[in-house]
């Protein structure tokens, strides 16, 4: 009969390739979009930057929020 004082493996996520994860994808978003973009943009590579910290900011707070969530539905 187990008693109640066993300890309990607890398994959480590793943040940081959540993390690198979803700031990579930002990355390839912006990639894409900037491959996509019109062909009269005058500094493409200003707006690959400008998306590349933008949506590369917005993925890695969602692969954060990813890894949070896992961790809260486990309990």
């Amino acid at each position: 009969m187990p008693s109640d004082d066993s300890p309990r493996m607890v398994r959480r996520p590793r943040y940081l390739p959540f993390l690198l994860t979803g700031f990579v994808v930002g990355v390839v978003a912006t990639a894409l979009l900037v491959a996509l973009a019109p062909a009269g943009i005058e500094n493409p590579r200003r707006l690959a930057l400008y998306l590349g910290i933008l949506l590369g900011g917005v993925g890695a707070l969602l692969g954060g929020a990813l890894a949070v969530w896992l961790e809260r539905d486990e309990h």
